[in-house]
Order: C-alpha cells, then sequence, then structure tokens
C-alpha cells in the first residue's frame, strides 16, 4: 500500500512538472509581444481573476467593469426611460438606425475588429466583452491625432489605437514575470495617452475633453499627475499582484476601481471652497470662491451632463429667508431642477459650475451625437478659482446667517426626472456662519 502511494505521488508530482515544462514551452513559443494575431480571441475577465483575483473585483465594482449594460448608458442610448418606455431623449431618437460612435468606447474590441463604426446593438451581437482585461493588456499604443489649423482631433478608435494580440500580455511593471502567459513593459500603460482612446471625443463639438484639457495643464506644470496615477492609485498593503507571484511593494499595485464622477471620496477631493460675509449699505454680500484644488481635468468633469450647484442661504436671526437684491445673473438656471422638491434649485439663489451642450433648436441638455453648441461653459480649469458674488436684503436684527452648499451631480436633474433615474446629490460642503 505504502509503494502504491509513493508511486502515485511520483506520477502526479511528474506530470505536475511536465504541465509546467509544457507552459514555459507555450511561453516561449508565443508570437512577439510587438506583433497582432487577427485571429486572437480576448479571454474573459473571469479567466484573467483566477489569478488576479484583486484586480477583477476592483473592476466588476467599477462603471468601467459594468460598460456595454450600465442601464443609464443603455437608456441613453436607446431613447428610453428607467421602465424602458420610448421618450425621445437620447442617441436613438436623434438617428434610429445605423452606427454610431458610442460602440467604439462601449464594445472597443469589435469596433476595432471591423475597422469602423458599429452599432451598439450589432458590437453586442458579435460577442463584445466591453473594456475588458484582455483588451486594455493587449493594447500596443493610442495616438493622439490632432490638427492645430482646425483644432479638432480625429477620435475614431481604429486610428488611435494600435494592438499586439496574443499570449504576451503589456502592462506597466518592468519585472512581470507569468508561467501562464508572456509579459511586456509597455510604456503607454503609464502614459494619459492611453486613455485619451476614450477619454477625448470629437463630435461637431469635442464633447469629451477630459484628455484635451489635462494635456494643457500637464505641459504648463499645473497638473503633475497622470491619469493612471489619480484614478488607479496605488497603496494599501505590500501584496501579491497574482496568486503565485511575488510579494510587491503597494507602490506598484494599482487598483482597478477607475473612481470618478460616481464615487463621493473622489469627488470631494476635487475642490476647495472659502466664503467671506460682509455688510454694505445696500445688505448682506456673500462672496464664495471655488478651486479645483484636486482634479486633472476640469471641475466638475468632462463628459457633458455632469454639474456642480453652488447654493447660497441667508437668514436672519429669527430664521426668515433674507430677500435677494442681486441680479439674475445671481441664480441658478433650470437645469438645476424647477420642480417643488428640496433638491429643484432653478432661480435660486447660487451658481452652476457645468457646460450643457444644446441642439440647433435650442433644447438642452443634450448628448454630444446633436450638439450644435455650448449653451454656456463655467467649468472651472485645474488649479483656478471661480469667484462668485451674491447680495441680499439688510437683516432686521443684528446678525444673519448664511449656509452656502457645493453639490455635485452626475447629469442635469431635469433630465433624470424626465428618464426616471435615480440620483444621488454628492454634498461636498455645507457650511453656516454668522454674517
Amino acid at each position: 500500500m505504502k509503494k502504491w502511494i509513493m508511486t502515485s505521488i511520483g506520477m502526479i508530482w511528474a506530470g505536475l512538472a511536465l504541465n509546467m515544462v509544457d507552459i514555459h514551452q507555450a511561453v516561449a513559443q508565443m508570437p512577439s509581444a510587438e506583433t497582432d494575431d487577427p485571429h486572437y480571441q480576448y479571454a474573459d475577465n473571469k479567466t484573467c481573476g483566477t489569478c488576479h483575483q484583486e484586480k477583477l473585483r476592483d473592476y466588476q465594482s467599477s462603471m468601467m467593469g459594468k460598460t456595454p449594460y450600465d442601464k443609464v448608458f443603455r437608456q441613453f442610448y436607446a431613447a428610453v426611460n428607467a421602465k424602458g418606455e420610448p421618450d425621445g431623449i437620447g442617441f436613438r431618437a436623434f438617428k434610429p438606425n445605423g452606427p454610431s460612435d458610442c460602440a467604439s468606447c462601449h464594445t472597443p474590441d469589435v469596433v476595432l475588429d471591423a475597422g469602423h463604426e458599429l452599432s451598439l446593438e450589432e458590437a453586442i451581437k458579435r460577442g463584445s466583452k466591453g473594456i475588458s482585461c484582455d483588451y486594455c493588456h493587449t493594447i500596443k499604443d493610442v495616438k493622439v491625432i490632432y490638427d492645430p489649423d482646425s483644432k479638432r482631433y480625429d477620435t475614431r478608435l481604429w486610428k488611435m489605437v494600435t494592438r499586439a494580440r496574443g499570449n504576451v500580455k503589456r502592462g506597466p511593471l518592468k519585472d512581470a514575470k507569468s508561467p501562464f502567459h508572456g509579459t511586456k513593459f509597455s510604456p503607454i500603460h503609464t502614459r494619459s495617452e492611453f486613455c485619451a482612446a476614450c477619454h477625448n471625443n470629437q463630435e461637431h463639438l469635442l464633447s469629451l475633453d477630459t484628455y484635451h484639457v489635462w494635456k494643457q495643464a500637464y505641459d504648463k506644470g499645473v497638473v503633475k499627475q497622470t491619469c493612471q496615477q489619480c484614478h488607479m492609485p496605488v497603496g494599501g498593503k505590500d501584496r501579491r499582484i497574482a496568486i503565485g507571484g511575488p510579494v510587491r511593494p503597494a507602490s506598484q499595485i494599482h487598483r482597478h476601481f477607475f473612481h470618478g464622477g460616481h464615487d463621493a471620496d473622489m469627488v470631494k477631493k476635487a475642490a476647495t471652497m472659502k466664503i467671506e460675509t460682509s455688510n454694505d449699505a445696500n445688505g448682506l454680500v456673500v462672496k464664495v470662491d471655488v478651486t479645483n484644488s484636486g482634479a486633472g481635468h476640469t471641475f466638475p468633469g468632462a463628459a457633458t451632463l455632469r454639474n456642480v450647484l453652488l447654493v447660497v442661504d441667508a437668514l436672519d436671526d429669527n430664521g426668515k429667508p433674507l430677500a435677494h437684491v442681486g441680479s439674475k445673473k445671481e441664480l441658478l438656471p433650470p437645469l438645476a431642477g424647477m420642480g417643488k422638491t428640496p433638491r429643484d434649485f432653478g432661480g435660486h439663489v447660487g451658481a452652476m459650475f457645468a457646460r450643457p451642450f444644446a441642439t440647433k433648436t435650442g433644447k438642452t441638455p443634450t448628448g454630444g451625437f446633436n450638439a450644435d453648441h455650448v449653451l454656456f461653459d463655467t467649468r472651472i480649469y485645474p488649479r483656478q478659482t471661480a469667484h462668485r458674488e451674491f447680495h441680499f436684503a439688510k437683516s432686521a436684527s443684528s446678525h444673519g446667517r448664511v449656509r452656502v452648499r457645493l453639490i455635485y451631480r452626475w447629469a442635469f436633474k431635469p433630465l433624470v426626472d424626465k428618464k426616471g433615474w435615480k440620483m444621488d446629490d454628492i454634498v461636498i460642503f455645507d457650511r453656516k456662519l454668522s454674517s
């Protein structure tokens, strides 16, 4: 019996050794990381997660990991509300049939295979895995194409992205090794140009200008960090990147949450606020400075529906609101919400920081797909400060009270209401002081 057990163990170990030899031989015979295999099939994310478990958990919880099946995106694309009913608000209401540039960033794998625009419906039908692990880690280069004369970008994905599909995976580490696939250090994975493939989108207008704004600020030395350093931060404890791999310093391990405008902690890091109150002959004056102290792009971010509200209230000692005596420029626009709920601030004293688009007929807000012009652009650029001043009547009592709130929204409230979306405001600041 003992002899049989020892023989069996020996056979198992021999089998494992042969398998490892086969794996190493297969890796050695893999195509060069510089070549692209057009017949390569992208691996499923769960396959990557077998070893890269933390990365898969991060990715699956991210907005990037949810596309192209994120409900809000799909409803805006299909021009339906949260109940699935056609509402005429969205891309398909503008263009009922045919391809769109939406698929280029939400299903980039099959769009690059096709070499031209596809409809989102067709891209999904062709089996897109979205912005998958294997898609990102087989990208060889991203070229930003800009014409200084026309001041326009060429953001066609198949013009920008070069792939090296195959079993060699590319990333930011120079010493990465794997017994299961080849590895290659990739400079583009450390640079913001990688993100420009989708976070810069030229339509009639530059509907997404995240990279454009960052690049200008970075070149001037205003911003020091890349997109990856902010949105894929390192940290935690020293640990393994993959099962069986070496323990690495936390400073080498980038998280894959891709935190942005849907993350309260990330949003709250973007801005600082300063408030001053004074009294003049006409009444109470409230001065507010909002500084983009943390974002490498505009505050709020570049997506056309993002907006930040500065909401100002002034009361006397008895809690009675002081009348606003300033100009209409000191009031929030209808895009802040014109309903009767406590979250509707249209017409209220305050300011909006946003860049809403409008159609030729003046309908707003709209996406980049049918935008004709920018209604206004009050976003705050990196490390710049927006100065706002508000005027109220004199208080009958000796002192007044002021409340100033800074509220972030990922979409304009009138649109949210019409679509039936659920949206929680992110309150960045809520400060009360005496005048």
